[in-house]
Parts: structure tokens; sequence; C-alpha cells
């Protein structure tokens, strides 16, 4: 803007003469005319070399936008968007190779991906090879019209540049402002009870993974997973637990440091509750703590996984010991009265009272000393379903149909309190009973301990 500015400096210099620290005479000539003499200490201005500096400042426009210097841009966010595409390839390649014909298709295609990607490395690198010199010539061109604006401006003794410069910053701020004034505000969009901001839970897919847990058949309550909020350096980490004493009575936790270690059961790293041993396969991961039920205590528990020291907490009115588990028709999953879970928005304990006659309590947790947030009374009576799990605030329940198929017939929505008894959402099962069930919103995977086997399913939203 400087640029074109001075050109009127002269102008202006003209016609406030009699300001400048210049000698002004008039002379009477011919008739009646009057004509002043204008001399200035500091010379003529510099019109040719104004012009010149203008013409250098068009060329280096043209130049910065020439197509050379945009293409590489274009091929960066190609890679990117491509790179994205094949480190998700190469992770579901990772949980689901079996060395079948699907798998080595599978394997195919990421090596012809990789290859794509390396001739897009070397267009890139080869575009900037040769932009080289062009930038470093316009980074020359940059610093001679710097310095000649600079010279140009000592013949600004009004300092019109100067205030100019003020004055479209303020103009700026000004519009600014007043763009934000008028601008219309998003419309509040209320999601549909039983929504998530990126859809509603329609369904559940078949099996993704299923094993049996590291310590055998005989094991057939516990829990896995991964941490939602991992600390740094634990993304990829992966956590097994189980009930060694009549499927009640847990003392560790089992930690894997990815995906590929748990599947081939190696570098496990054992921790050991000291004091506080957890009961019931309620418990899971959160923030690099397990949270769990503390053994024959109306207490929750927290085992910080780096300093391996134990929090509690009482839980109010919280039914205990067996009093309210969840049960299939025949039978109930011993000690599971405090089922904590995870979501889009923290921590949550799911349990019942005699207060509320035994139905499901949904109680959000302050995950740093595990006091309650806020607490919600549903009208599903616990033992009445088999487990429960939540998404996005919103809770839902499954039960039994039979031995490969259970069903989440339930959501409590605690934004809006609405409670349907009526999905009739199904989830193929690899073995008749489920002991433990949570849903993990980093990756948005249930996962789930059925009779000794850890198996993993995506939710579908639409």
């Amino acid at each position: 803007m400087a640029l074109f500015t001075l050109a009127g400096i002269f102008v202006i210099l003209l016609r406030t003469a009699a300001t400048v620290d210049g000698d002004v005479r008039g002379v009477s000539r011919v008739g009646k005319r009057c004509y002043c003499d204008l001399q200035m200490s500091d010379g003529v201005f510099p019109r040719q070399q104004f012009e010149e500096l203008h013409s250098l400042s068009a060329n280096c426009s043209q130049e910065l936008n020439a197509k050379e210097l945009k293409d590489p841009i274009d091929i960066f966010a190609d890679m990117e968007q491509r790179l994205q595409k094949l480190v998700q390839r190469i992770d579901t390649l990772e949980e689901e190779y079996d060395g079948d014909l699907y798998s080595i298709i599978s394997f195919r295609i990421i090596e012809i991906e990789y290859a794509e990607l390396m001739d897009l490395l070397n267009q890139l690198q080869t575009i900037n090879w040769r932009n080289q010199e062009k930038v470093d010539n316009l980074f020359v061109k940059v610093q001679n019209i710097t310095d000649k604006v600079d010279e140009l401006e000592e013949y600004d003794r009004l300092k019109v540049v100067k205030e100019h410069r003020k004055s479209m910053i303020l103009k700026r701020s000004l519009s600014s402002c007043q763009s934000a004034l008028l601008a219309t505000p998003a419309p509040y969009i209320t999601l549909l009870p039983g929504s998530c901001s990126f859809g509603k839970l329609v369904g559940v897919s078949d099996p993704k993974s299923s094993m049996l847990n590291h310590f055998g058949v005989s094991y057939r309550y516990g829990s896995w997973g991964m941490d939602p909020w991992p600390a740094p350096g634990k993304a990829d980490q992966y956590w097994l637990t189980i009930l060694s004493t009549s499927n009640r009575h847990g003392n560790k936790i089992r930690v894997f440091s990815s995906y590929g270690k748990f599947l081939t059961r190696s570098g496990a790293v054992d921790l050991t509750f000291i004091t506080y041993n957890a009961q019931g396969s309620g418990g899971i991961m959160y923030k690099d703590a397990y949270y769990y039920n503390c053994y024959n205590l109306d207490q929750l528990c927290k085992f910080d996984m780096t300093t391996k020291t134990v929090l509690y907490a009482k839980l109010p009115y919280v039914g205990f010991n067996d009093k309210f588990p969840y049960c299939t028709v025949s039978s109930c999953y011993g000690y599971s009265d405090m089922d904590l879970a995870t979501d889009e928005n923290g921590l949550w304990v799911l349990y019942a009272t005699e207060q509320n006659f035994g139905n499901l309590v949904v109680s959000q947790l302050n995950a740093t000393d595990l006091s309650i947030l806020k607490s919600w009374n549903t009208t599903l009576y616990k033992r009445s379903a088999t487990n429960a799990f939540m998404v996005c605030g919103i809770v839902y329940a499954t039960r039994y149909l039979n031995s490969e198929v259970e069903e989440i017939f339930y959501m409590f929505d605690t934004t809006t309190g609405v409670e349907r008894n009526d999905l009739a959402i199904q989830i193929r099962k690899v073995s008749s009973g489920i002991q433990y069930m949570n849903y993990n919103p980093r990756d948005k995977t249930l996962y789930v301990y059925s009779d000794a086997y850890v198996v993993s399913y995506s939710l579908l939203f639409a």
C-alpha cells in the first residue's frame, strides 16, 4: 500500500510548499499571472525510481502466483490424504491378518499405494529443487524492494504514509468488528434423543477380533481394552484383567505396549494391587489409571498406573456384594454391582440403589477424586439387563436372547431424559455369556469379555 501512496506524495508536497523545508518566492512575470518557484533542499522527487519500484513489485507478485510454486502445495495435500488412508489400511491388516486370500490381496493393495506415495514424494523433491533458485531470486528482489521503499519514505516529510498505514489498520479493525456484530449466529441444532454429533447408534458389526484370554478358559470373568485418554507415550497400549477367585477377586492388571504385542502375548508387564484389590469385572482404564469396585466394599478405587498408588471413595447408597448384579433369565453375573464406563463425556459408573428400587442409576464421575458430578435415576431394573455401556452421554443396556445373540434393547439419554426400551439392536456373540462391555470413544469400538474370550466390535452410526 505504501508504494501507491507515495505516488501522491509529490502532489501533496507541491500543494503544501509553504510547509516544506525549502525556499518559496513569488514572482510576477507575464501579464497579471503569478508564478512560484519552489526550491527543495531534498531535491526533486525521484519519479523514475518510483515507477521502477512499482514495476518490480508487479513482477514479484506474478512470480509468487506462478503455477510452479503452487504445485508442491497440491502434491503435499494429496500425499497427506493418501498417507492417512495407507495408515488405516495397515492398522486394519495388522488387526485382521490371518494368512487367507483376502489378507494377501489387502497386503498387495498396500504395496501399490506405498509405491504411488513414493512417486509423489520424488515429484515433490524434484519440484522443490527446481524452485529453489527461483525462491532465492525472489528473496533478493523483495529485499531490494524493501530497501527502495525505505529510501522513498524519506520524501514523506508530512508522514502521509505512516498515518495512512494507521488509518488502514483502524479501518480493518472497524470492519472486523462490524462483521462480527452483524454476523448471524449459527442456529442451535437439537439432536434427536439417542443421537451423537456424528449420528445415531443403529447397529453393531460382527466381531472384529476374537481370541482366548492369555490365562486360559478357566478365567471366565475379566475385562480388557485400551485407554480412551492415554498418557503420553501410551497411545498404543492395551490392558487385560482377569478374576481369579470364584469369579470375584482380581489383584493385577496386565499391560502390553501395542496391539501386536497383545496378540502375540509378548512383552507383558504385570502390575499388582498391593492394597484394595478389585471385585467384579466392571473395571476400566481411563487417563492412565484403572478404576474398579474395591473388594468387599461399597467404594470405588482408582489405581494410578504410574505411581502405583490407590485412591478410594464411597459410592453413596450403592447396592454391592452381589445385591444388584447384571443377570440373564436363569442366572446372574456375579459381583457386577458397580460397572465403570467411558464415553466422549468422560468417566461414568452404572449401579443400582434401594432408594431407586433396584433400578439403574447413572452417575458421572470426577476422574481426579472420584466424586459424583451428577446422577440420573432410570426406570430400568438393573437385574433385567445383562450389561450396559455409555456413548455420548447415553446409556445402552443389553439383554440375553439366546446363546448366539445379545440385544441392545434399552437407552437413557442423560441430556434429554428420554428413555426407550424398543431398540432391538443385535450383537452376534462368540460365546453365550458376556461378563464385560465398554465403549471406547477414541476408536468407537466396543470391547467385550465373553466367557474367557476377548472380543471387539465396531459401533455403527447414521
